[in-house]
């Protein structure tokens, strides 16, 4: 009787001990492995739809599916048939030169920003008529990279990149300096100069000749917008995301405990860009200086960034050359909390639930939108 009553109590000592570690490591901030996601196929647009760009995509409370396409804008089924087409090439109302962001507003008017022309179009709910037009630039140098619609699209927030000055050239290498994100009104009008600065995307400086060209190994800020009119950033080569207010106060810093491994850049990678580069109309010997000078061994810790309806904070994470793209899931305490594995080229544009949408493009960069459901694997036993 007393053995056992003494067995019982050993393992009533052990269980109490692993219950305190479990405690240590929640106190610490540690978490249970995140979910694991199997992405499968739901639908997909056809040939048929005549899809240029994809660039941006968004879907109403129906489940169509809205995709900004350069010169219009195409809407789908959730089945992936075309509906109909908002919009057309040319610069007069309702019409687009590249339009690169879609949202669908309360009510279901459809909101468009055009980088060509540096304007938001607003389309009445079924409407292929716009209902207004905002200017965004006002004039040259001073027009928008990117915009995030903030406060149910009362406001943006504009990226403006900063102007290279060829009459004082930087030195041969990577460019360095800082974009403005300004806070706008509804009607373009100036909110909020400077709310935030972002570090510039590195692109390649050359002196012979004297131009400013793409680093496909450069590192680049994210901007993503999130729920109760936030904004995300984050720099590419360093797994930390800033919270801010629309008015640019910063809120928090997330750092997720998590290393992942950075993905080396090879001999035959930097040849490859040499040869690419040059073939532009660079020579050879003056893309290798600035490669040099740039400095670059790993390629950029992550590859995109988005939040989705759950202020859930994804991440591409650049893994092995063909491999799958990683993308992972992180919440406000910095704990991956879900991971899924993407084919290779396809560039996720929106989650919602266990919803996702992508653009895939095939051999000929023909693009496609694809809807996956987010099916939660086998937890192993």
């Amino acid at each position: 009787m007393q053995r056992g009553r003494g067995r019982a109590a050993r393992v009533l000592c052990a269980a109490l001990l692993v219950a305190a570690a479990g405690c240590r490591r929640a106190a610490a901030g540690e978490s249970d492995a995140p979910v694991r996601y199997t992405a499968v196929e739901r639908a997909r647009t056809g040939a048929s739809a005549g899809l240029a760009w994809a660039a941006g995509v968004d879907v109403d409370h129906r489940g169509d599916v809205y995709v900004a396409d350069g010169w219009a804008v195409r809407v789908f089924a959730p089945d992936g048939g075309l509906l109909r087409t908002i919009g057309r090439h040319g610069d007069g109302p309702g019409e687009f030169t590249a339009a690169t962001l879609v949202a669908v507003l309360p009510g279901d008017s459809v909101w468009v920003f055009d980088g060509g022309l540096n304007r938001v179009t607003v389309f009445e709910p079924g409407g292929r008529r716009a209902a207004y037009t905002v200017q965004v630039g006002r004039g040259p140098g001073v027009s928008p990279s990117r915009v995030a619609r903030v406060r149910g699209g009362r406001m943006l927030a504009a990226v403006f990149e900063s102007a290279y000055d060829f009459n004082r050239p930087q030195r041969e290498g990577i460019r360095g300096g800082l974009d403005v994100v300004r806070l706008l009104n509804a009607d373009g009008s100036l909110r909020g100069d400077s709310v935030l600065l972002l570090r510039e995307r590195e692109s390649l400086v050359y002196r012979n000749p004297v131009a400013v060209g793409a680093n496909p190994f450069g590192r680049e800020s994210f901007l993503a917008p999130a729920g109760h009119d936030r904004l995300v950033t984050a720099w590419s080569d360093s797994l930390q995301f800033e919270v801010w207010t629309v008015d640019g106060r910063h809120l928090e810093t997330i750092r997720p405990r998590w290393a992942p491994p950075r993905r080396p850049i090879t001999a035959a990678e930097r040849d490859s860009v040499v040869a690419a580069l040059s073939g532009g109309g660079f020579p050879a010997a003056s893309v290798r200086r600035a490669l040099a000078a740039h400095g670059a061994t790993t390629w950029p810790l992550l590859r995109e960034v988005l939040v989705d309806d759950r202020d859930r904070i994804w991440a591409a994470v650049t893994g092995a050359r063909g491999g799958p793209v990683h993308w992972t899931a992180f919440d406000r305490r910095g704990r991956r909390v879900a991971v899924v594995d993407l084919p290779p080229g396809v560039q996720l544009r929106l989650i919602r639930g266990a919803t996702a949408w992508a653009v895939v493009k095939d051999e000929n960069d023909v693009p496609s939108v694809v809807t996956y459901h987010l099916e939660p694997a086998p937890r192993p036993r």
